[in-house]
Parts: structure tokens; sequence; C-alpha cells
């Protein structure tokens, strides 16, 4: 290996405003802290510090960040402490040293779950610069991953893609990531990767002349107009070729856009004026034309995109930027942190926002698979905005929808929410979010949040909320149930409410914390109704009724009383599709562990099969009789004024119908609007109408059932 001083020479040589001595000291330390151990490659293990040190310079990290990168192994692999390390280099240092060391404590293993991202994430929170180091550590070891089994490849190339890629997406390190990409890409999928690689390298020559044939015209083109830049040439990456192969269905010699052009000038409006001339010469798609400049991706990143019908027909991506803006394309938010190890931690955090955002869900997301979904999504990229009427900017994925949107201004607002006016037009829950538009949401306070808005929400956060307040919704709605069940048994027994068990033996008996519980356990069928039977047959007046007679009673005699299933029920209840019970059917109900009410026909043959202790009879409440959804189209014209879509909706909403879609016109002072509303029967649809026909302003009100 190179003496010290050579090899702090190589790293200075890259980033010339390095602190020589301090750098000397640290690969000294480094290099006597690992003496003696060696990489599955055979060579050294100092090395592999030093090539983090070395893609830290590349980054223009300053001389503390190096010197992390250069000691972030001593305290994991070798005898030494923190307070040694502390008492060398300071406590600053020390500190980052020890947070790498405690990241890669949690790493140990074959997985990594969920509660390892979390800690990963709480620490990056409080420093993070440390996520810079940790994203150099993961990319030299892909550099050297060959010298792994192949099973320890895998696994770490998975994690790479799954976690670290999109981190460093995220970051803004798009060096890192196509890297991190191509070399995970390389070991999960050798064989496509394999092929792509070949064609690149056999076709290289034929790329490299059409991409002459793009920048020749445009340097003609700028010095004629005297806009001084420089043009550039690039090969996408083979990750991103294949991802588009997969994505279109083609082969690789069917795909011709797989190289960018980079247009890099001096000032801002330099990109405005570089953009004309470049549609001067090719025919631009506006559909693909992006303004990263006017607005920034949530990572700093600035530019302008556009694709062009280049020479042959081929499309071609063309980016301009100045030279900052291109700093901050290769470097990420790590380019605002250069030079900056000693910054007010509030700066560092005005870039580190989703961390915060990531850090809160942890405790409304305990479950770790769905907390490691939820992370995984944040982690993708934001590529649209819309915003709020007071001027806030939301940012979203391209495909989410408005009721993601609502629950990305606040989570209230998107349980309550009805849909939104967007100009002139109102938009349902599941419309995609019009870019760059100001979005109002409509809400009410009637409305609640349904199963299938998991299919309407796209974003983690807005998924998160509503099963979130499904899984609470269900627990009450449980609990409703259970006690109506409870009172039912206590009748039907005769038991006199001075004579009725105490909590407590109630609990005990049935194995529940609190009584509170019981009623839930009991809603839900994770009590069977004979265990209930049993337990309450000793406390009845009536103790001459036989068990059997008793039993009968309860649960299936022409005249006892059924349970009468309303409202709160409503999330409760599954239709069997074995007799598809209608309106107006005797019916039964079978209850279900954790899945509450299965309804049933009365004379349903699968009843049958079940104890009869398992059975429930019931009824309808008159003004909540269910029906399969059927939709009910409205249309309503009325006058313009402020608020009339919205009070059309808090309608439909109030009277607990689904809204599937809404269209409003306006024209001449007038409105006329659909609406396609899910309804459960004849008397809710009659209920509606003449509720929209009451609403101020409304002159007229018709409507058509569709199929079911």
């Amino acid at each position: 290996m190179l003496p010290v001083e050579d090899i702090a020479q190589s790293i200075i040589s890259i980033n010339p405003k390095l602190d020589r001595e301090l750098l000397t000291k640290a690969l000294a330390f480094t290099a006597n802290a690992h003496k003696g151990q060696l990489r599955k490659s055979g060579e050294p293990y100092v090395v592999h510090p030093i090539e983090v040190a070395k893609i830290l310079a590349n980054l223009r990290m300053d001389s503390k960040m190096l010197v992390v990168g250069l000691l972030h192994d001593v305290l994991e692999d070798t005898a030494h402490t923190k307070s040694e390390i502390t008492e060398e280099f300071g406590v600053d240092i020390a500190e980052m040293v020890d947070s790498v060391t405690k990241i890669a404590d949690m790493q140990k293993g074959v997985d990594n779950t969920a509660k390892t991202f979390k800690k990963f994430l709480a620490f990056i929170s409080k420093n993070p610069q440390v996520i810079v180091i940790k994203l150099a550590d993961r990319l030299h070891n892909m550099r050297t991953l060959e010298f792994l089994k192949e099973e320890n490849q895998r696994s770490v190339s998975k994690e790479t893609l799954d976690f670290y890629a999109p981190l460093a997406h995220r970051l803004g390190l798009y060096e890192f990531k196509f890297e991190l990409e191509d070399l995970a890409f390389k070991y999960l999928q050798p064989r496509e990767y394999a092929e792509i690689e070949k064609h690149l390298q056999l076709t290289s020559k034929e790329r490299e002349d059409y991409i002459q044939s793009i920048i020749f015209p445009l340097n003609i083109k700028m010095n004629l107009e005297q806009l001084d830049c420089d043009i550039k040439g690039r090969s996408k990456h083979i990750f991103s070729i294949w991802e588009k192969m997969k994505n279109i269905g083609c082969k690789i010699d069917e795909l011709y856009d797989i190289f960018a052009i980079r247009i890099i000038v001096k000032q801002i409006q330099d990109c405005y004026i570089a953009l004309g001339y470049v549609h001067n010469l090719w025919m631009p798609l506006y559909s693909r034309f992006k303004d990263y400049i006017a607005v920034p991706r949530p990572n700093l990143y600035q530019s302008l995109h556009t694709t062009v019908i280049g020479p042959q027909g081929r499309l071609v991506e063309v980016q301009i930027r100045t030279n900052d803006m291109n700093e901050t394309a290769e470097h990420g938010m790590a380019s605002h942190w250069a030079y900056k190890f000693n910054a007010k931690k509030e700066e560092l955090e005005k870039n580190m926002e989703w961390v915060k955002m990531i850090n809160k869900m942890q405790d409304e997301i305990p479950n770790s698979s769905e907390f490691l979904e939820f992370l995984h999504k944040s982690l993708l990229p934001n590529n649209i905005h819309a915003w709020t009427p007071n001027g806030t900017k939301v940012n979203l994925p391209l495909g989410a929808t408005i009721l993601d949107f609502a629950f990305a201004v606040h989570t209230e607002l998107g349980l309550r929410c009805l849909g939104a006016r967007v100009a002139n037009k109102v938009l349902g829950i599941d419309s995609p979010v019009p870019i760059g538009e100001t979005i109002q949401i409509l809400q009410s306070s009637s409305q609640e949040p349904q199963e299938n808005w998991l299919i309407s929400a796209k974003t983690p956060k807005a998924q998160a909320a509503i099963k979130r307040w499904l899984k609470e919704s269900v627990a009450i709605r449980s609990e409703i149930l259970g006690r109506k069940i409870w009172q039912r048994e206590l009748q039907v027994l005769r038991i006199a409410e001075e004579k009725k068990p105490a909590d407590t033996d109630i609990c005990q008996a049935f194995s529940s914390t609190d009584i509170n519980s019981f009623y839930e356990s009991l809603g839900k069928g994770e009590i069977p109704l004979g265990k209930v039977f049993n337990f309450l047959k000793k406390y009845s007046e009536d103790n001459s009724t036989p068990p059997l007679r008793g039993l009968f009673d309860v649960f299936g005699s022409i005249d006892s009383a059924p349970i009468t299933i309303g409202q709160n029920e409503k999330s409760l209840l599954n239709y069997a599709k074995c007799c598809n019970p209608l309106p107006g059917d005797k019916i039964k109900g079978l209850l279900k562990t954790s899945k509450g009410i299965e309804i049933h026909k009365n004379n349903c043959k699968i009843l049958n099969k079940h104890p009869e202790e398992h059975c429930l009879t019931l009824q309808w409440e008159p003004s909540n009789t269910p029906k399969r959804n059927s939709k009910c189209v409205f249309r309503v014209e009325s006058i313009d004024r402020v608020g009339i879509e919205e009070d059309i909706l808090k309608v439909i909403s109030e009277n607990n119908a689904r809204i599937k879609k809404t269209i409003f016109e306006s024209k001449e002072s007038r409105i006329k609007g659909r609406i396609d509303v899910l309804a459960l029967s004849s008397a809710q649809i009659n209920n509606i109408e003449q509720s929209l026909s009451s609403v101020a302003g409304v002159r007229k009100v018709t409507r058509t059932w569709l199929a079911q």
C-alpha cells in the first residue's frame, strides 16, 4: 500500500480545499486500527475506508466528513473506543462515527426489518450528513460485491435496490442512484444485465455518431446566437434502459431514446433562451416538457426537460441547467452540505422535511410490513404539484388523486373529503390531481372513509390514514354490536338487572382485559355464542329451562326477537355469495372471527353446516335496509351560485350514498351537473332526490338507475 502521505495527496488532488494535516492524521489512525485485517477480496481492509473517503471528496464534502468516512468502521471492527476518537479528533467527529457504527450494528444479520429502517431514519433526522457517509459506504461495497457468496450478493443487491438507490434519488444523488441500480441489477438479473451491456458495447459507435449529429448543430446554433454553454451527450444507464423495455414491452434493439443531451449555461435566463434555440432546431413534444426550475423537485433538483424529434425521427431528451443546478443534480442535497459540517441544524433540516414526515408516521403505522411499504413508497420521486387556496404548494407522486391531495393537506380533511373544486369543475375523490392547479377540497362532517377508498388513495400517507381509521372504526362498531348481542342474551334468559354478572367476572370468564374489549371480541365473532349462553344460564331466573330449549330460543326461535342491525354495523357486514340475500328476505348472520357478520337467507343450506350457536337471527332497521350497491345517475340543473356544487355533494354524503363520479358544467349563469352514486335502496334514492330538490338554487332533479 502507498505511504500515508501519498494517499492523502491522491485524495487532496480530488479536492484541493481539504486539510492535509487532519487528513494525514486520520489516514494514519485508520491504517493502524485496521492493521492486519483483510477484506473478502484479500486486499488490506483499510482500502475500503480510503475509497469511501475518495467518494466523499468527489462530493466536495469537507475535511471532517472525510475523516468520519475514514473512521466509519473503526468502532465496529477494531478495539478502539469512542473516547479515543473524541480525544484524537474531537466530539463532532466522534459522534458522527458513533452514529454510522450504530446504523451498521442495526443491519447485521440476513434480514433487515422495518424496525432497522426506523432506527436508521431516527439517526439521520438528527444528523442528516450521516446518510451521505452510509451511501458512500454502500456504493464501495457494491463495487466489490463480486467477492461475496451468491446468496449474499443477491441479499445485499435487493436491499440496495429497495432502499439505498431510492434514498439516493430522494436526496438528489443521481450519480449514486444510477451506479447503485446498475450494480444491484447486475447481481439480481445477470442475464438481462449482460444482454443490455453487450448491446451497448456493440452499438457504441452508432450511438456516439448519433449524439454528435445532435451536438454539432446545437453548437453551431449556440455560437451563432453567442450563447456561452457546454453541451454533452450520454447514454442512459443499464437499469433505466431495462425498466423502459419492461414498461413499454420492447426489445433493446427496438429502443431508440437511450441517450440524453445536457446543455450547461451560465445563468437562469440562459436556460430558457437555450430552450428556444433547441425548439427552433427540432420539433418538441410539449406533453413531455418539464420546468423544474420554476418548480424544483423536493430534493432541490432544478432543470428544464424537453423531448424533441431529432434526426432520423428519433426521440431525444434534452436537459438544460446552470452550473450550480448541475452540481445539485449530480450531488443532490450533499452539494448544499459541502463545507457546512458546523452549519446550524435548522439549515440542514430544511432539506430533510421528508425525514420528519417519515419519523412522524412511525408512531402512526406500528405494523412493520406496512411501515416498510410506506417507507419504500415515500422514497419514490415526487413528480407533480398543486396548490391549496391559500397558496401552499403540495408535492405528490405522479398518479395521485384528489383524495391523496386532501390527506396531504391535513388528515382530517382527507377523512371528510367529498371531492374538490378546480376552476369551474367539481372532481370526485378518485380523479387525478390536475398538475399546477389550485384545488379546493369539498368536505362534510358526515362523510366517512370507506374500504374502497384504499383503491382511490395512491400515496402512503393517505392509505395509512384510511387503514388506521377503518381499523379503529371496526373496533368501535364491533363493540356496539357486541353490546347488542349481550343485551339480547340477557333478555332471552330473563336475567334481571340486579342479577347481571359483574364486569370483572365477565372479563375473567372470557380472558378480556376490560369490558369494552369483551364487547369488541363478541361483536367480531371471536367469542362463540354458545359459550356466552353457558356462562349466563347460571344467572337466569328461569333455571328450569332445558339447555337445548334455551339455545333454540336464543338462536332460532321464530318468536325470539332478532337483533336489529343498522348504520353502526355497516362495516361489519358481508353478503354471502351462496344465497345472495336481498332486501325483504328473512336473514340470519354467521359470526366470523375478525370479520363480523356474514349475512345469509334464513333457508340457506350453508347455515346447516354451522353450529347453531354461531348463528344470529337478524332484522334491519327500516331506515337502513341494505341493498347491493346499485348505480344511480342524478342530473341536476341549478342557478350558478357560490358553493352550489358543495351543497349538492353534501346532500348525497349525508344520505350515506357513495359518490363515484361528478361532472359540473357552467354556462350562461346556469349549472348542469351529473353525479353517479352507489346507493343501497330505493328509499335512499328517494331521500336524496327530495333533499337535492330542496337545495337553494336547484331547479330540476332527475334520476336514472343503471344496471347493477
